[in-house]
Protein backbone atom coordinates (compact mmCIF):
# COMPACT_ATOMS: atom_id res chain seq x y z
CA UNK A 1 0.00 0.00 0.00
CA UNK A 2 1.00 3.48 -0.74
CA UNK A 3 0.38 5.80 1.55
CA UNK A 4 -0.30 9.32 -0.40
CA UNK A 5 -1.06 13.22 0.57
CA UNK A 6 -2.49 15.72 -1.35
CA UNK A 7 0.26 18.54 -2.14
CA UNK A 8 3.04 17.00 -0.14
CA UNK A 9 4.84 14.11 1.26
CA UNK A 10 4.93 12.66 4.39
CA UNK A 11 7.82 10.86 6.14
CA UNK A 12 6.75 7.67 7.69
CA UNK A 13 8.48 6.64 11.08
CA UNK A 14 7.99 3.15 11.90
CA UNK A 15 8.94 2.82 15.25
CA UNK A 16 9.24 4.94 18.50
CA UNK A 17 12.19 5.99 20.63
CA UNK A 18 12.14 4.89 24.53
CA UNK A 19 12.89 7.59 27.33
CA UNK A 20 15.06 6.35 30.32
CA UNK A 21 12.19 6.35 32.61
CA UNK A 22 8.80 7.64 32.09
CA UNK A 23 7.47 11.36 31.34
CA UNK A 24 5.16 12.77 34.06
CA UNK A 25 1.57 12.82 32.96
CA UNK A 26 2.14 16.76 32.98
CA UNK A 27 5.46 16.53 30.64
CA UNK A 28 3.28 14.37 28.53
CA UNK A 29 0.33 16.69 28.42
CA UNK A 30 3.15 19.52 27.82
CA UNK A 31 4.27 17.79 24.50
CA UNK A 32 1.34 16.91 23.29
CA UNK A 33 0.04 20.88 23.43
CA UNK A 34 3.49 21.55 22.04
CA UNK A 35 2.94 19.23 19.29
CA UNK A 36 -1.07 20.60 18.55
CA UNK A 37 0.62 24.27 18.48
CA UNK A 38 1.14 25.93 15.38
CA UNK A 39 4.84 27.13 15.81
CA UNK A 40 6.05 30.62 13.91
CA UNK A 41 8.00 33.62 14.45
CA UNK A 42 7.02 37.30 14.31
CA UNK A 43 6.97 37.08 10.58
CA UNK A 44 4.84 34.32 10.58
CA UNK A 45 8.22 31.70 9.62
CA UNK A 46 9.23 28.78 11.40
CA UNK A 47 12.95 27.44 11.43
CA UNK A 48 16.16 28.60 12.16
CA UNK A 49 18.37 30.29 14.86
CA UNK A 50 16.96 28.28 17.46
CA UNK A 51 13.51 28.17 16.42
CA UNK A 52 11.36 25.06 15.77
CA UNK A 53 12.14 23.87 12.44
CA UNK A 54 8.19 23.79 11.19
CA UNK A 55 5.00 24.78 11.96
CA UNK A 56 3.92 21.76 13.67
CA UNK A 57 6.11 19.37 15.68
CA UNK A 58 5.12 15.10 15.28
CA UNK A 59 6.81 13.66 17.49
CA UNK A 60 4.29 13.02 20.81
CA UNK A 61 4.54 10.67 23.76
CA UNK A 62 3.60 7.01 23.53
CA UNK A 63 0.50 6.19 25.32
CA UNK A 64 2.72 4.49 28.34
CA UNK A 65 4.98 7.70 28.65
CA UNK A 66 7.88 5.41 28.04
CA UNK A 67 9.10 6.38 24.22
CA UNK A 68 8.50 9.58 21.51
CA UNK A 69 6.76 8.36 18.32
CA UNK A 70 5.49 9.74 14.91
CA UNK A 71 1.63 10.65 15.74
CA UNK A 72 0.98 9.25 11.80
CA UNK A 73 -0.66 12.49 10.62
CA UNK A 74 0.13 13.36 7.03
CA UNK A 75 3.10 16.02 5.67
CA UNK A 76 5.74 15.16 8.55
CA UNK A 77 8.88 17.15 7.45
CA UNK A 78 12.47 17.60 9.18
CA UNK A 79 11.87 14.76 12.22
CA UNK A 80 15.80 14.71 12.45
CA UNK A 81 15.55 18.40 12.95
CA UNK A 82 12.28 18.00 15.49
CA UNK A 83 13.92 15.41 17.65
CA UNK A 84 17.14 17.39 17.55
CA UNK A 85 14.93 21.05 18.99
CA UNK A 86 12.76 18.78 21.67
CA UNK A 87 15.90 17.10 23.33
CA UNK A 88 17.42 20.39 23.64
CA UNK A 89 14.43 21.97 24.56
CA UNK A 90 12.60 19.94 26.79
CA UNK A 91 14.41 16.46 27.46
CA UNK A 92 17.89 17.50 28.97
CA UNK A 93 16.17 20.37 31.02
CA UNK A 94 13.97 17.85 32.26
CA UNK A 95 16.57 14.99 33.26
CA UNK A 96 15.50 12.56 30.23
CA UNK A 97 17.66 10.49 28.01
CA UNK A 98 15.93 9.57 24.97
CA UNK A 99 17.45 6.62 23.08
CA UNK A 100 16.69 4.02 20.11
CA UNK A 101 16.04 3.88 16.57
CA UNK A 102 12.89 4.71 13.80
CA UNK A 103 13.58 3.34 10.20
CA UNK A 104 11.38 5.68 7.72
CA UNK A 105 10.60 6.02 4.52
CA UNK A 106 8.96 8.20 1.84
CA UNK A 107 7.02 6.80 -0.86
CA UNK A 108 7.06 9.99 -3.32
CA UNK A 109 10.67 10.50 -3.69
CA UNK A 110 11.99 7.02 -3.05
CA UNK A 111 13.95 7.84 -0.16
CA UNK A 112 14.63 6.03 3.00
CA UNK A 113 16.96 5.70 6.21
CA UNK A 114 16.87 4.79 9.91
CA UNK A 115 16.76 7.68 12.16
CA UNK A 116 18.76 7.07 15.38
CA UNK A 117 19.21 8.48 19.34
CA UNK A 118 21.72 7.42 21.40
CA UNK A 119 22.07 8.80 24.56
CA UNK A 120 20.15 12.14 23.32
CA UNK A 121 22.48 12.10 20.12
CA UNK A 122 20.45 12.51 16.84
CA UNK A 123 22.11 10.62 13.89
CA UNK A 124 20.76 9.64 10.59
CA UNK A 125 21.97 6.80 8.15
CA UNK A 126 20.36 6.75 4.41
CA UNK A 127 19.26 2.98 3.25
CA UNK A 128 17.68 1.16 0.17
CA UNK A 129 13.77 1.90 0.78
CA UNK A 130 13.29 -2.09 -0.23
CA UNK A 131 15.45 -2.68 2.07
CA UNK A 132 13.68 -0.61 5.19
CA UNK A 133 10.18 -2.04 3.47
CA UNK A 134 10.96 -5.60 3.34
CA UNK A 135 13.13 -5.57 7.19
CA UNK A 136 10.22 -3.63 8.83
CA UNK A 137 7.06 -3.52 7.06
CA UNK A 138 4.95 -1.09 5.71
CA UNK A 139 2.69 1.57 7.76
CA UNK A 140 -0.78 0.98 6.82
CA UNK A 141 -2.55 4.09 7.06
CA UNK A 142 -6.36 2.49 6.85
CA UNK A 143 -4.91 0.07 10.13
CA UNK A 144 -5.18 2.78 12.41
Amino acid sequence: MQFEVDMGFSTIYLQPFHFDRPLSQEQAEELVEFSETEHEDDDGQPGGDGKPPTYYCQWIPTKDRMGLEWDKNEKFYFGHEWLVYLIERFFIPWGYTLNGESPWYIDDFEEAGVLRVADNLVTEERRDIAAIKSEYGEFDLYGL
